[in-house]
């Protein structure tokens, strides 16, 4: 090998590497420049969203709809459809006050067509739970507590009755007995309102009633035979959140009326008997005394 040649190979060999020397400390600048400027990745733009009414809890179809119900939640933009309430066109009180339709989720928008609104047709149907009918009562200020019953209340129904006695020889009494007809029955409305904003007491005419089937026939007989009036049970024990509970288990002992509860005259003007005049005679108690053929009244 010529000399010519050796020193063309050391050549190249130096060109090659102060070639690959040079490349690699101008890619080491270019990746310390970019780090240097403080370059980020641009950031990824959040989709516009709405403010949407939803409910904060389950409600079941029937349920009145209340201010702590409701809340405003962020949805996006391309999913918000026409019959959503969007913050800015619709407001809360649009919808407190009206009755679930059908059962609602929590956090599920609320429409016009999941509720019923007071006023609308159904309304009242809407109110009643599945099985239940309603059935109004006449109320005066004393039969209806001086107007302190209002919807959602929860009262017990009581009968009073007045009837005649017949004695012996065209004779006779009035007597008077009260009985407890129903109890833990739901107010679901006061004349014709469900609800009272106000929260004032007044004097009504009548009270619709949330029963079952049994109970409106008991009710249409009551109104038959005398007077029915309304006891209104503690607010305390039905804002405790077990006694609903307790009440469809029938293990709700509180405030419960014994069986057959009724009260007669007598248990009310008990000094009656001891005022009455004695009789003589045709007063005393007797029975009549069969002996062959041969009858024969016998006094005591």
């Amino acid at each position: 090998m010529s000399a010519r040649t050796v020193l063309l190979i050391l050549l190249a060999i130096v060109t090659a590497a102060f070639t690959a020397f040079y490349a690699r400390n101008w890619m080491q600048a270019q990746r310390v420049a970019i780090l240097a400027s403080g370059a980020q990745p641009a950031a990824v733009q959040a989709a516009p969203a709405a403010l949407v009414l939803v409910t904060n809890k389950a409600l079941p179809a029937g349920s009145f709809l209340k201010a702590e119900h409701l809340k405003w939640q962020a949805w996006p933009e391309d999913g918000v459809i026409d019959s959503y309430a969007v913050k800015g066109e619709r407001e809360e009180k649009d919808f407190v006050g009206a009755v679930v339709r059908t059962a609602i989720a929590v956090g599920e928008p609320l429409t016009d067509a999941r509720v019923v609104h007071p006023g609308d047709r159904g309304f009242l149907a809407a109110v009643l739970e599945p099985g239940k009918r309603a059935v109004s009562v006449p109320v005066n200020a004393t039969t209806g507590i001086s107007g302190f019953i209002f919807p959602g209340d929860w009262v017990d129904v009581i009968l009073t009755v007045r009837f005649r006695t017949e004695e012996e020889e065209g004779k006779g009494e009035t007597r008077y007995f009260s009985e407890t007809l129903l109890t833990d029955v739901r107010v679901l409305g006061v004349d014709q309102a469900v609800e009272n904003t106000k929260g004032e007491p007044a004097v009504a005419k009548t009270a619709t009633l949330e029963v079952d089937p049994k109970q409106a026939e008991k009710i249409a007989i009551g109104l038959e035979m005398g007077g029915l009036s309304l006891s209104l049970h503690s607010l305390a024990r039905e804002q405790d959140p077990f006694s609903e509970i307790a009440r469809a288990i029938g293990a709700d002992p509180v405030e419960t009326v014994p069986a057959r509860s009724y009260t007669m005259d007598h248990d009310v003007y008990y000094m009656r008997d001891a005022m009455a005049a004695p009789r003589k005679g045709k007063g005393k108690p007797q029975i009549n005394v069969l002996r062959g053929s041969k009858a024969e009244a016998a006094a005591f």
